[in-house]
């Protein structure tokens, strides 16, 4: 048993641990520290790696004998590190949102805390002779015992932050023992509850230090730039023993050095750049900077820049600022917290590549190198302090309590030390969700004390005026999560002074977000607010495996055992567990795109273009334009490098000749002039498509003089023409069984429908639509009734959609016809009763076999799209497999759908299939599955093989929006209509060549 125990003692939250400083690596030699590479450093070594191992279900179990020099490590088992022990067999990973996952009695866990021991032996490097040696633990969850050669040597919690130690007194020459006690739970846990897995272990780098005596303890850079921008002053503070001894090389991002400069007796030291070049997200230059002291070198690297509130706006470098964020866990699917450094590197270059310019490291301070890799792309980083009370739901408990004052302190002073000269970091973040009180205020009070040169910020300050508690320090920004557009609109339209963040919106679980561009209009309208960050940028599926057929098998909350959990709540990403954008990170890249493009003339080819980047002129995207008339390209152009001024727009004239008739389109595309560390030359970073007014021809011919017969029986009409018999279902109100040239093309009856697979974002509504009875329609036919008239012959079908369980709510008439060339069009007039909020979908649901599985369509492509999630798509002519239009969401649910589409085609290898159309337009889709089966599935891996094609033709889908935690789908986007008429045309289509155009177009004469 551990004869020390802090780890229930909010008072005793380090032992041994040297105070917090800023990261920095210290090298032997001048040559190797300009690489910032910290393997490079004889000063360094990493004993990340494979340690040997012993778990326990409780801390109490850990027998001392274990923590000896010389205890045998042969029974052991191994573990690599850094990682999750959860991940390698001990313990299991648990997901939950705002839960404990131990009894709330804070400052107390459970009696049977599990506890993984952890031993290392290593070999002292040699030269390292009279120097001083520190260990490093850069990411331990949740505390832990540090034992050298068998003696203590310290104790440290706070899960996200590092822990340094001076360990040289218990060292020896030759091997020596690292064991590491890690306690699951501890005191710091009930600070702690964030919205993630729950898993435990040494999850980031261990590493040791030599170092000087007298060598640079602490590192502070601060840029102070001038009112007009024309000098900036480097102000370098050094902690250390004489300090004027030391020397500091200034190098600017070009290469070319700028001087030198030695510190006073205070380490205290001021170097003037004249002409600077500002450091900022679109273009992150950085100057060099190499502190050569007692004996060491120390490099860093500087962004010069200035971040303020001017009268309720936020500014960059003098600049009014939208910040394009998302909130980032640091996370991977295979290696759970240890996220390796290719996986930062992805992620940051995605984030480039879909204009986004901003994170919050939610809800903790992120692995250090992960700033300085913000540093040089060039990102705008919320730091945010290692605090979530979320699970006590009286959160300011902790909080307002003086008790606990020091451990707020101590998360929050860590990260403002570690990170403080890191010019990616333009606001810290007091931490998340966890109330607000007495502690939160000292935090504030401390930080601006500490570092004036940024922001503050803290969510759960909002609304502490309305409950009459007011305080002598606030968070320098209001913030705000997911309220909706309106109300931003209205806060920002009203005399507030402190500008406005969201940080956290527009949730991006599963299918979704859809109401990014509605959140945009207000934030392009309004200096004062300033943006957010989309909540969240990855997904946190959990790798399982793989299936037989070698699909990946991705877990989140209940498929580890776990008694609590909150499901999939936990995937909620913009990306994919395989960190592959998803379809809502594409549609946040065109609504956050850098330009804008308005019409103004179309006939003469005027349009105003706007620079929406807030740096850098329009000259690094290269604008190309075509004209496309039914889908085709026509004509194609472009307009070079626009040297349009940052935050300016200016008028542009395309020469091109309208086309005579058609649908017709022109689209422009802005794409990467050069190559970048995370753009490629090429690549598309904004568009907009516009309609040229183009009459848009109808084409009139004589239907065949030929004869259709009408049979009916007791439950069935059928329609026969030269090649086609046609069955109607009587009690479905529908066709049967369309027949052509001998070949069935339904697999099951056509059925009107009203259901989707729900998406997460439909969380909350969906319970009011399966209490109505939505998910298990089933038709009811009062009347059906059939005429023959000139040829056509017309159907007629009273009918409802009825639920087991509910009254009526949807009744219907539709009227059929069929004509001579096999064509047939439905006009369903449709009356919903007022009990329903609004519909998921209204339209027409056919089956068709397998082999059917390929579509074209015009419509807004290449993506899904919905009509509150398509400014990522374009009008167009498109083509693909039925497969392909499915979104693989871990999660099953609605997917693949088309919206404003005109017409479409379901064909097999043949050509051979259904042509469908409505010139208004229609939500079209064609997937493997139905509704009910993407409903019925828990994992994507889940669904079985599918052998047929289920085709939605909807009057309309109501919007994805982002309701599984933002505000109520938008009244604009949901299918509330109680009266309505869908219109359609289908036919079959025999493999012939001509042109889907022709369908389209041709009109028959009555």
């Amino acid at each position: 048993m551990l004869t020390k125990m802090y780890h229930q003692n909010p008072h005793v939250l380090h032992v041994g641990c040297e105070a917090p400083r800023a990261y920095f690596i210290p090298y032997g030699s001048s040559l190797d520290a300009p690489s910032m590479q910290r393997e490079k450093s004889d000063r360094f070594q990493l004993l990340s790696g494979k340690w040997a191992f012993s778990y326990f279900d409780s801390v109490d179990q850990v027998p001392e004998k274990l923590l000896a020099a010389d205890a045998p490590l042969s029974g052991w088992d191994t573990i690599p590190v850094p990682s999750n022990w959860q991940l390698h067999g001990y313990d299991a990973p648990q997901y939950l949102n705002t839960s404990y996952p131990f009894p709330c009695d804070p400052p107390f866990v459970p009696v049977d805390n599990p506890a993984g021991v952890y031993a290392r032996d290593f070999q002292l490097n040699g030269e390292w002779d009279g120097l001083k040696k520190y260990i490093v633990f850069e990411g331990v969850d949740s505390c832990f015992y540090l034992y050298v050669n068998g003696q203590f040597a310290g104790y440290s919690q706070v899960a996200h932050m590092t822990s340094e130690f001076e360990i040289g007194r218990f060292l020896h020459p030759g091997k020596n023992r690292l064991t590491v006690v890690v306690c699951k739970w501890c005191d710091g846990s009930y600070l702690e509850c964030q919205d993630k897995f729950r898993m435990s272990g040494i999850f980031r780098d261990v590493y040791l230090l030599a170092r000087p005596m007298g060598h640079l303890e602490d590192l502070q850079i601060e840029t102070k730039l001038a009112p007009d921008y024309r000098t900036a002053d480097l102000v370098f503070n050094l902690t250390m023993l004489n300090p004027e001894d030391a020397a500091i090389t200034v190098t600017d991002p070009d290469g070319q050095l700028l001087g030198r400069v030695q510190p006073d007796e205070n380490g205290r030291a001021i170097f003037t750049v004249e002409s600077p070049i500002l450091w900022n997200a679109e273009t992150p230059d950085l100057y060099q900077i190499l502190i050569e002291a007692a004996g060491e070198y120390i490099p860093e690297q500087v962004g010069i820049r200035e971040v303020k509130v001017d009268k309720g706006v936020v500014k960059f470098n003098g600049r009014a600022i939208k910040f394009k964020g998302v909130n980032r866990h640091d996370f991977d699917t295979e290696h759970g917290f240890a996220v390796p450094m290719a996986a930062m590197e992805r992620d940051l270059q995605l984030m480039k590549q879909h204009n986004v310019n901003a994170i919050r490291t939610s809800h903790y301070p992120n692995d250090p190198r992960f700033l300085q890799l913000c540093d040089r792309y060039g990102f705008y980083v919320m730091d945010e302090a290692d605090i979530e009370t979320h699970g006590i739901w009286d959160m300011d408990r902790l909080s307002d309590d003086p008790e606990w004052e020091e451990s707020y302190l101590d998360r929050i002073a860590r990260m403002v030390e570690r990170d403080k000269n890191r010019p990616s970091v333009f606001c810290w973040s007091m931490g998340n969700e966890s109330g607000f009180g007495c502690n939160h205020v000292a935090g504030l009070r401390w930080t601006e004390e500490r570092d004036a040169s940024r922001l503050t910020h803290y969510e759960g300050h909002y609304g502490q005026e309305e409950q009459g508690r007011e305080w002598d320090t606030v968070p320098q920004i209001c913030s705000r999560m997911y309220p909706s557009p309106d109300w931003c609109k209205e806060y920002c339209e009203n005399d507030k002074e402190r500008a406005l963040i969201l940080c956290e919106y527009s949730h991006a679980m599963g299918n979704g977000p859809g109401d990014l561009k509605d959140y945009w209009d207000v934030i392009y309208s309004h200096d004062r607010f300033c943006g957010g960050f989309v909540w969240e940028w990855y997904n946190h599926g959990l790798f399982m495996g793989r299936t037989a057929d070698g699909r990946p098998k991705y877990g989140y909350g209940g498929d580890f055992g776990e008694k609590h959990h909150d499901g999939n709540f936990c995937c909620d990403g913009l990306i994919s567990p395989q960190r592959q954008p998803m379809p809502g990170l594409t549609e946040y890249k065109y609504v956050i795109q850098p330009v804008r493009v308005e019409m103004l003339d179309a006939a003469k080819g005027v349009f105003r273009v706007a620079n929406l980047y807030d740096f850098t002129y329009l000259s690094r995207l290269e604008c190309r334009w075509e004209l496309t008339r039914n889908g085709e390209v026509v004509e194609q152009g472009t307009l070079g490098a626009l040297s349009i001024p940052p935050q300016r727009a200016e008028t542009v004239e395309v020469e091109y000749t309208l086309p005579a008739d058609g649908r017709c389109f022109i689209r422009f595309s802005f794409v990467q002039m050069a190559d970048t560390a995370a753009l490629p030359a090429g690549m598309e970073m904004a568009s907009a498509q516009f309609e040229l007014p183009v009459e848009d021809k109808m084409l009139f011919s004589e239907l065949p003089a030929t004869l259709l017969s009408v049979s009916e029986e007791k439950g069935s009409i059928k329609v026969a023409g030269d090649g086609f018999t046609y069955t109607f279902d009587k009690r479905e109100g529908a066709f049967s069984q369309l027949e052509t040239m001998g070949r069935a093309l339904l697999k099951a009856p056509m059925t009107f429908a009203a259901w989707r697979a729900p998406t997460d974002n439909d969380g909350s509504v969906r319970r009011e639509w399966q209490g109505m009875g939505l998910h298990d329609l089933h038709t009811r036919v009062y009347d059906c009734n059939w005429e023959q008239e000139e040829n056509c012959v017309a159907i007629n079908a009273d009918f409802a959609l009825l639920s087991d369980t509910y009254l009526k709510q949807i009744e219907a008439s539709a009227r059929w016809r069929v004509n001579t060339a096999g064509e047939i069009s439905l006009s369903v007039d449709v009356h919903v009763g007022n009990r329903i909020p609004f519909l998921p979908r209204f339209g027409l649901r056919l089956i068709l076999d397998g082999r059917y599985d390929q579509v074209e369509y015009f419509g807004f492509g290449p993506g899904d799209s919905y009509i509150d999630r398509h400014n990522a798509s374009y009008r167009g002519l498109f083509t693909g497999k039925v497969v392909e239009q499915m979104t693989d969401y871990i999660r099953p649910q609605e997917c693949g759908n088309h919206y404003a589409t005109e017409w479409a085609a379901v064909l097999d290898a043949d050509r051979k299939g259904l042509f469908f159309r409505q010139r208004k337009g229609f939500d079209f889709q064609a997937l493997p599955y139905t509704a009910e089966e993407l409903d019925a599935a828990r994992h994507n891996f889940s669904l079985p093989a599918s052998d047929k094609t289920v085709v939605s033709l909807d009057y309309r889908q109501s919007g994805v929006g982002s309701n599984s935690c933002g505000p109520r789908l938008d009244e604009k986007y949901q299918l509330k209509e109680k009266d309505f008429t869908m219109e359609l045309f289908l036919c079959p289509m025999d493999g012939k060549k001509d042109s889907f155009w022709d369908k389209a177009v041709v009109r028959y004469k009555k």
